[in-house]
């Protein structure tokens, strides 16, 4: 139980700071839309695929490899936990500087034969300086994961975003005159510095937090096991990455030769991949900061070989994340015109977002699962996985964008996230014995939220149509996250077990392990 509290209590914390940063993040991307329009954001969007694709690259999987090795050694205790530390920052600054110097080198040939935008060649060398400083700041993030060491961690995080925030709209000030190209140049300025700044900052947080004296280890053992999980998990991460940046770069050519005129088509996608899937993702703070938080906890009872306790609180997770997922999805899909007028100008956000919210389920529990995996020592299969996904997605991409347009991306995103699922969930199956209640964790959430769109379609329509459209978005959203939750309570989607269970990890006094 004391492990399930510690759990509950990280994933709190980092629910809170990833809501905030979040919020910073999508008030942001409204900020900049208007800034550089829809068109602007997609060339950025572009820009930032390729960005995306090298950070995988420059963090060789180190994220992942520090967290398990730093958790499975307060199991076993067999290696120094500084030695540890060193060799992934020293994996991680290689890996970041090599792909650094490839990205700068080669930014010319990416920027006019990737992205065929000439604009994108300056934003993509500024970029490149930030690539070993977040391959540090991975290796730094999955120490302070794995010891419990967040609170100060996330006070890292948020300055980031909000140091970033100030440079960036400082550099806009200057730059906005002088066209698009310098608009994205002065945005991934912003960006570059932020990065430098978080890993000197999460530096100096590790040397103060890390007191422990450094013991003779075995270096060679530390390495061979750092590398067994970076590999594959860098190596599928890569590949995946390699191939959603040919999926986005393909998109807005697949558009164009559907007959959609250059700008349109980059403001299509800007919408899209800028605004739509933020609104999306947004909730996703409290699932994301769980999966992140379930590798540490997963991986130190895989190591001791507590199963039972492993499914246990597999099963729980799961139940809460459908429940979570389903919940989000029909409310956002149900208040999707209000949510995105309150939060852009662009009228074609409602739509996208309405069509992607049906998604919401399926995106959300992967995200869980996911974590679940990585904690059972899966990270070939997740592998695995990714790049069939990502493969399908190319080859879908390139057939059926160029004939139908925009409905032929938005079936490629349904195919991918459900081919991505259903393996991941099959693999969950078999390397646990975790099982679904369909009826208490699918169906009865899903009977819930239809009610309460029903309910908010025919009543609160009337009752708040004389508001100003945020205050409207607010409150036709706050009553139908309440309604929800009142029809699972009458459904009794949660049990009286599982209220004793959450009421127990909540309280501040010590318990027992179970």
């Amino acid at each position: 139980m004391a492990g399930a509290k510690k759990l509950l209590h990280n994933t709190l914390l980092l629910t809170v700071a990833s809501f905030i940063m979040r919020t910073i993040a999508v008030s942001f991307n409204v900020y900049l839309t208007e800034k550089i329009g829809a068109d602007g954001i997609g060339l950025f969007q572009l820009i930032s695929s390729v960005y995306s694709m090298a950070i995988t690259f420059a963090s060789g999987g180190i994220r992942l490899a520090s967290m398990r090795l730093v958790a499975d050694n307060f199991s076993d205790n067999k290696f120094s936990e500084r030695k540890i530390m060193r060799l992934c920052l020293f994996y991680s600054l290689i890996c970041g500087t090599f792909i650094a110097a490839i990205m700068f080198s080669f930014s010319e040939i990416i920027g006019t034969k990737w992205i065929c935008d000439s604009r994108s060649i300056p934003s993509l060398k500024v970029l490149s300086l930030s690539l070993p400083f977040i391959a540090a700041s991975a290796s730094l993030g999955g120490y302070f994961t794995a010891a419990g060491k967040l609170v100060r961690y996330t006070a890292v995080q948020l300055c980031e975003q909000v140091f970033k925030i100030f440079v960036t709209v400082f550099a806009l000030r200057n730059a906005a005159s002088h066209g698009l190209e310098a608009s994205c140049v002065a945005i991934v300025f912003g960006m570059t510095c932020a990065e430098i700044f978080s890993m000197l900052s999460s530096f100096i947080l590790y040397k103060f937090i890390n007191t422990k004296t450094a013991r003779k280890s075995d270096t060679v053992s530390i390495l061979k096991k750092l590398l067994r999980i970076a590999i594959p998990d860098a190596t599928g991460a890569q590949m995946r990455s390699v191939l959603m940046t040919v999926e986005h770069l393909l998109i807005p050519v697949g558009f164009r030769k559907s007959g959609v005129n250059p700008q349109s088509s980059m403001a299509t996608y800007g919408i899209i991949h800028g605004m739509s899937l933020p609104l999306i993702l947004y909730p996703s703070a409290l699932l994301s900061s769980l999966s992140g938080l379930l590798v540490p906890e997963i991986s130190s009872r895989y190591i001791s070989g507590k199963y039972t306790h492993i499914s246990y609180m597999t099963a729980r997770v799961l139940h809460i994340a459908l429940l979570f997922s389903i919940g989000t999805a029909g409310i956002i899909y149900f208040n999707a015109y209000e949510i995105s007028s309150a939060i852009y100008s662009e009228s074609g956000v409602a739509f996208y977002t309405q069509i992607l919210a049906v998604l919401i389920p399926v995106m959300y529990l992967d995200m869980t699962i996911d974590g679940i995996l990585k904690g059972l020592d899966q990270q070939m299969s997740y592998m695995r996985y990714n790049i069939i996904d990502a493969c399908i997605c190319v080859v879908f991409v390139y057939i059926l964008v160029p004939i139908f347009s925009v409905k032929g991306y938005i079936f490629v995103v349904f195919l991918s996230e459900i081919i991505n699922f259903a393996l991941s969930f099959r693999r969950l199956t078999i390397v646990s014995e975790v099982r679904v209640d369909l009826f208490k964790s699918i169906v009865t959430p899903t009977l819930c939220v239809v009610c309460t769109g029903m309910i908010k379609s025919i009543f609160f329509e009337n009752i708040f149509s004389d508001q100003s459209v945020r205050i409207h978005a607010v409150t036709t959203t706050f009553f139908s996250v309440l309604l929800y939750l009142l029809f699972l309570k009458i459904f009794s989607s949660i049990e009286k077990e599982e209220i004793l269970w959450i009421r127990k990890i909540t309280s501040l006094r010590k318990k027992t392990v179970e």
